[in-house]
Order: C-alpha cells, then structure tokens, then sequence
C-alpha cells in the first residue's frame, strides 16, 4: 500500500518519463439506447472469488483529505458532504475487469481543482501508466481512463489505481488521493444469442465482473436519465454491494 508521498513520489518519476502533456480520457463504450433493453426488474453484483486477489486492497482516501484546501474553507462547503470515492465495493476495494484500458467511476464533490491524474502502478510499487484528465469540478460521478496510447493491462495482473486531484499548478503531496484495484481477467463467454446491454451488464455482474458491469449500466442511467425502471435497477446494483450512498448523485460521463 502506498502513502501520498510516495504515490506523488511515483507521479513525479512519471512526469519526467511521460512528460507534461496531459491526455484527456476518452469512453470506448458505446452509449445504450432505449431498444437495447430488455425485461429485466433487477440486477445484483455478485462477488468474485478472492482467488488472485491482492494482499491489501484498503484505500488511501480518508474521510479528513478528500478536498482541496482552499475548498476546505470555502462557505459553501458542508461537513456531510459526500467525500470523493471510487465505485468500487468498499468491502474489498477490489474490482475484476476485461478491457486493456478499463473505465472508472468516480464520485467528485464540487471543487476548484481542474485536474485528476490517473496513475496505475503495479503491485510492485511500479508506475506503469499515467493519465492526466481535465475536469470541470462539478459535483458528480464521472467516468475515467487511461490514455488508449497508454501500456494495456495484462491478464491474469493485478494494477493498483491511484487517483489525485490536484488542487494547485501541479501535484503536491498533501493532494487528496483515493486509491483502488483493478485485475484483468479474460473475456467472459456471453452466449451465442445476441444480447441486449442491460443483459450483458447483468451476465457481468454473475461473473464478479465489477467494471464492465458497473460502466454499462452507468451508460445506461445516463442515457436514459427519467426511466424511472432503469434507475431502480441502477440503485439496487450499487445497494447490492453497499453504495447506496451515492446511487442518487448526477452522472457527468
């Protein structure tokens, strides 16, 4: 598990290897519409197994650091805000995926940062990729990923992803960072009938697939924003493995 300083550490190592230029994350998933769905009432995550898994999975996000400084102090601020987070099962921080540049979700409170920097590192304590991304700095869940140019994930590996908002002109050590876990894994068969999103997204989430899963169904809410049936499925998925907190706030994908 790596503290601020040294994932700031790495960073820096990678601003020199990687240079300045940042890259802004492109979504490789199409977005779903209506005629892509199909019956179903509900769709529950369920766990992988734990085999493969890091050792330590906790994050480095802590209640006391998820915002900037100068947001910190900033009237508008509430002490029940909800702090940034990863949508990632909190009970295992740890989350299965297919794709060589997996997407993350992230759930950004209001700040007066203009940029994330998405690093990958391995599990032993490598850089492996580095992606700055422009934000906005409205409150929200957001969509990320490293650049397509960047190294893919191998299958069968697990990658620590780190995220850090930086609040000044460039990283600091005392930025917030929240950190999770990615594993590649091969691409699941998903029957020979063509299948809708809503049921790929469900054949997913049987498999552990957390990532895919999550992606797909984020698409999903936010094409279809007043479908009242696909926001109940979307709140009973992220209820399903402890997220619930967080099933209401606006998609910015």
């Amino acid at each position: 598990m790596l503290n601020n300083q040294q994932l700031i550490g790495l960073m820096t190592i990678g601003l020199f290897v990687m240079g300045m230029q940042p890259t802004i994350a492109q979504s490789t998933a199409n977005i779903p519409t209506p005629t892509n769905l199909s019956k179903l009432q509900r769709i529950i995550f369920k766990p992988p197994s734990n085999e493969g898994k890091p050792k330590s999975t906790s994050s480095a996000g802590s209640r006391s650091n998820w915002q900037c400084p100068q947001d910190a102090t900033s009237t508008a601020t509430s002490s029940n805000q909800t702090p940034m987070m990863s949508l990632v099962p909190p009970d295992s921080n740890y989350g299965l995926t297919t794709a060589e540049h997996p997407t993350f979700l992230v759930y950004l409170p209001q700040t007066s940062a203009k940029q994330l920097v998405l690093s990958l590192i391995t599990e032993n304590n490598q850089l492996y990729s580095q992606t700055f991304i422009p934000i906005k700095g409205e409150p929200g869940i957001i969509s990320i990923k490293s650049a397509d140019s960047s190294l893919p994930l191998e299958v069968g590996k697990n990658y620590q992803w780190a995220l850090v908002l930086i609040c000044g002109e460039k990283p600091s050590p005392n930025d917030p960072v929240i950190t999770s876990w990615v594993r590649r894994v091969p691409l699941p068969q998903l029957q020979s009938q063509q299948r809708t999103t809503l049921e790929q997204a469900d054949i997913y989430s049987e498999q552990g697939i957390w990532y895919n899963a999550v992606t797909i169904l984020a698409q999903i809410r936010n094409a279809q924003p007043n479908n009242q049936l696909i926001a109940n499925i979307w709140t009973d998925f992220l209820k399903s493995v402890g997220l619930e907190a967080i099933a209401t706030q606006p998609l910015r994908l």
